[in-house]
């Protein structure tokens, strides 16, 4: 798949979609971008920042592990305040 490629599933109520993720940073705070078919889907970026209107401590976890998975996390530990464990 290549960015701003999108399957419908067949009878079913979901796509897959494919779109870009990486990681930036601001000053202190980190930012993970992601960039689909620039019409549908332009860009959209979460933080680190729990001050941020962009801050979303779930889904930065989850991508911050995607980024590390693959070796695409350039920051080290910066950001892992996000694995902290979550009440329930």
């Amino acid at each position: 798949m290549i960015r701003g490629e999108v399957h419908p599933s067949e009878g079913g109520k979901t796509i897959t979609a494919a779109f870009g993720v990486w990681a930036g940073k601001k000053g202190r705070w980190i930012y993970i971008l992601m960039a689909g078919d620039g019409t549908n889907f332009t860009q959209v970026a979460i933080t680190n920042n729990p001050k941020s209107t962009m801050y979303h401590k779930t889904l930065f976890r989850d991508l911050r592990r995607l980024l590390n998975a693959y070796g695409k996390w350039p920051f080290g530990e910066e950001g892992a305040e996000t694995e902290e464990s979550r009440v329930v």
